[in-house]
């Protein structure tokens, strides 16, 4: 009796059932699914549960765009839709609220959903599917619009919404669904400002050279997105945050950057800097006013391209007492390398005598010191390291004296290269398709690690690489001007191709890998 009445009086949790995981169902619609000769002003779609709509300014595509959006609510297990604008006659409409369509336990979506309705006596059915990618690096375009015009003037997607239209996935493709046979310009936009017009100069977009014909679905199809060079070069950034430093960065690359004061003087610069792209420079300046604002002329090849007013920091504030040096040594050095050697001022002159390398912390080996060309604060120490030796580096106080009067402190790093055994190799051929000259790119984690200029047939051998996985990619070089260029789709000129090596390639230690690539585009 004891033991059922302890039975009898143990707690237990309660149970709600097994989890909810089935998507709502729907139960009837008004007017039918694919109705004919549409003339409705409202659509009610009816589910089984209780359903919301989910993040629906973002899933909904109706197509072809309606002068206003549909009104769109819930109530209770109804979605009703009511149209606001004048329907044209003789033309499909598809309304496509992707994932948006939950029900209210589980957020369990109706997948895909899409109504679909003709004003005239028929539905048209062709499909357009492809791709689109970023034309720069190959890589997945998501939440761009398609849009499909069936009039083919340059200028419709400037000032005229499209006639079908459809939005890229994650993976970059896109399907328009329930187009009418004919003849169609081609346009992709990332739409900024939402009114399915490429009305800003920033917006990416990607096009056809030629229109499509469309008789039957056509798939497969690529469009390769960008944005157009802004033809008006201006200053992006400038700012002076450490005395003497004042850095400017431009939209448009340029070697030829200057300053002037507000009255036309050139500014004293003790040393320019500018980094790989040509669009960030680094100006230190001599002979500062103490003023806690200056304004700047910046002018490119004698023209003036911007005028800028800019918070300067005084001398006052400069409170270095020495120079700092830092390096690229690490306890493991790679072969194959410099060691390099960089201050945080300008260096105005450079004292050889008190750098030295010893081997095996006895022999001294003879080096070669360069000055970087493009930074007055960069030295490189050039030497052949031999593979598994001990080095030692010694940069003895006031080896370095900066454009303020600063010198360095005692800098001294002990260091062991690393065995030949440690490298792997890559040796590739290529075999374009094309006549044009091409850039070769070996990248790893989105850095270029080598690049090589040429034109036909080559085969390129890179040594000493670190084991890993790589990329290799080709650009179509079409200018000749050693870097990769934007399309204009005001001159129809499509963007330079950009091509991937179809497969990853893993590096491994002590191997050689060859490679034969024939390219197609």
């Amino acid at each position: 009796m004891a033991v059922i009445l302890y039975s009898c009086a143990q707690r237990a949790t309660l149970t709600g059932g097994d989890k909810d995981v089935l998507p709502p169902e729907i139960k009837e619609t008004l007017p039918a699914n694919q109705s004919l000769n549409f003339t409705a002003k409202e659509i009610v779609v009816e589910f089984n549960e209780f359903v919301k709509l989910n993040n629906l300014q973002n899933q909904l595509i109706v197509s072809p765009p309606m002068e206003e959006t549909p009104e769109i609510r819930v109530k209770g297990k109804k979605v009703i839709i009511k149209l606001l604008s004048e329907l044209a006659e003789n033309t499909t409409y598809s309304l496509n609220f992707g994932d948006a369509i939950v029900d209210i336990t589980e957020d369990n979506p109706y997948p895909n959903y899409k109504y679909v309705f003709s004003t005239g006596n028929y539905i048209d059915s062709l499909e357009y599917s492809g791709t689109v990618v970023n034309a720069e690096n190959i890589t997945p375009a998501k939440a761009i619009f398609v849009m499909l015009y069936n009039e083919l003037e340059d200028s419709l997607p400037l000032k005229q919404q499209p006639n079908y239209l459809a939005k890229t996935k994650a993976d970059g493709t896109f399907t328009i669904t329930n187009v009418a046979k004919g003849r169609y310009k081609v346009f992709a936009l990332d739409d900024i400002n939402g009114n399915y017009l490429y009305d800003l100069p920033n917006e990416p977009h990607a096009f056809l050279n030629n229109p499509i014909e469309l008789d039957s679905s056509l798939s497969n199809n690529m469009l390769y997105l960008f944005t157009k060079e802004s033809e008006l070069q201006f200053v992006k950034r400038i700012e002076n945050k450490t005395y003497g430093k004042l850095e400017v960065e431009l939209n448009i690359p340029s070697l030829n950057l200057e300053l002037f004061t507000i009255d036309e003087k050139p500014v004293s610069i003790a040393n320019q800097e500018i980094d790989k792209t040509n669009a960030k420079h680094t100006f230190w300046l001599n002979q500062l006013a103490e003023q806690q604002e200056l304004t700047f002329i910046l002018k490119d090849n004698g023209k003036t391209i911007d005028t800028s007013k800019v918070e300067m920091v005084g001398r006052k504030e400069f409170t270095d007492t020495f120079l700092v040096v830092s390096d690229n040594v690490s306890a493991l050095f790679d072969l194959n390398q410099n060691i390099e050697l960089i201050a945080n001022h300008p260096v105005a002159s450079l004292a050889a005598e008190k750098i030295s390398l010893l081997q095996d912390d006895t022999i001294p080996v003879k080096f070669d010191l360069i000055r970087d060309s493009l930074s007055g604060r960069k030295i490189s120490i050039v030497y052949p390291f031999k593979e598994n030796k001990k080095y030692q580096l010694r940069v003895d106080e006031g080896a370095f004296s900066s454009i303020y009067q600063l010198q360095n402190d005692t800098l001294m790093k002990s260091f062991k290269t690393k065995k030949e055994e440690n490298y792997g190799n890559l040796k590739m051929t290529v075999v374009p398709a094309f006549s044009e000259n091409y850039i070769f790119q070996l990248i790893q984690k989105d850095e270029v690690i080598q690049e090589f200029f040429e034109i036909n047939e080559k085969t390129f051998t890179v040594p000493y690489l670190k084991p890993g996985e790589y990329q290799v990619k080709l650009i179509v070089d079409n200018n000749n001007n050693k870097k990769w260029d934007a399309g204009n789709y005001q001159t129809k000129l499509q963007p330079e191709r950009v091509v991937l090596y179809e497969d990853k390639i893993t590096i491994q230690e002590n191997w050689d890998n060859e490679i034969k690539w024939n390219i197609k585009l």
